[in-house]
């Protein structure tokens, strides 16, 4: 080989070698993110069933291997907050349970909830710094669940009996902990208690619906353990450290237990101990951030 065609690439692999400078970079993120599930829901003629947006925050550090100047790999532990807010309004069933004995009521629902599930959220993303102020990210996502809740109201009214069955509830739901007669927020005073009448007979619901009251027992997690997506989104660089960011996260894994994750608004008659219609859906997540950080 020609002495100057070797000094040549001697540079080259020099100028290389030194353009790949590795280091560490360390930093932290915080913000608000609004987030929605993406599934089916159970529109007709006689109901208007829908999930929209619910607002949280998100808080972390993050960490980086700068592999050169525009190329690096981070990952992120976050604590965040996901969720939806679910309506329904029209035709539904409510079971009505005391002493011992089973009602399932047909009748008009007014049903909303604003569902929250904190996680544990690890993303590991590629950045590209495309230049001085503006850099560009992507990768995989997988998220830990440690805290579904969800918080709400209903009012449903018997289509038989209105004059009879008629009445309000406050949803107060602890996902990972309720059962059935251990609902956050309530207490066993009669203040907190309803009154309806039932073939002449009073009886005495919760005004604080838990996670599983409607089931009559708990039967597993509303919710399922991890989620698993991909994110991407762009961060501007104030100066050489603070920045804020946009971000989105689109989720591949079903959210919801479908054992446990049922119609409100068709039930089965003809089978009174389980007479619900557990769905074969897939719920998965969406979500956007808008952040602010530091690097250093």
């Amino acid at each position: 080989m020609p002495m100057k065609l070797k000094n040549l690439i001697y540079i080259a692999a020099f100028l290389f070698v030194a353009k790949v400078s590795i280091g560490q970079t360390f930093g932290v993120r915080a913000g608000l993110n609004y987030s929605t599930f993406l599934g089916p829901v159970e529109p007709s003629d006689d109901v208007d069933e829908s999930f929209g947006y619910s607002n949280g925050f998100h808080f972390g550090l993050s960490y980086a291997y700068d592999f050169t100047d525009i190329f690096s790999v981070r990952s992120e532990l976050l604590y965040i907050q996901n969720g939806t807010t679910q309506s329904h309004y029209g035709d539904a069933f409510y079971i009505i349970r005391w002493n011992g004995n089973t009602r399932i009521e047909k009748g008009d629902l007014e049903y909303d909830l604003n569902i929250s599930n904190a996680y544990l959220s690890v993303p590991v993303m590629v950045n590209f710094r495309v230049s001085r102020k503006w850099e560009i990210f992507g990768g995989p996502y997988l998220n830990i669940l440690i805290g579904p809740t969800g918080r709400g109201k209903l009012r449903f009214e018997s289509y038989d009996r209105p004059d009879e069955i008629t009445f309000r509830q406050s949803l107060d739901y602890n996902y990972n902990s309720d059962n059935v007669r251990e609902i956050t927020g309530s207490s066993p005073s009669a203040v907190d208690q309803i009154g309806i009448i039932i073939d002449g007979e009073e009886v005495a619901l919760n005004r604080f619906a838990g996670a599983y009251t409607t089931q009559g027992e708990r039967t597993g997690n509303k919710f399922n353990f991890l989620d698993a997506g991909i994110t991407a989104g762009a961060h501007y660089f104030l100066n050489n450290g603070f920045f804020i960011g946009f971000q989105v996260d689109y989720g591949f894994l079903d959210l919801t237990n479908n054992d446990v994750d049922f119609s409100l608004k068709d039930v089965n008659l003809d089978n009174p101990d389980n007479p619900f219609i557990f769905s074969d859906d897939k719920d998965t997540h969406l979500g956007i951030h808008t952040s602010f950080g530091f690097r250093f």
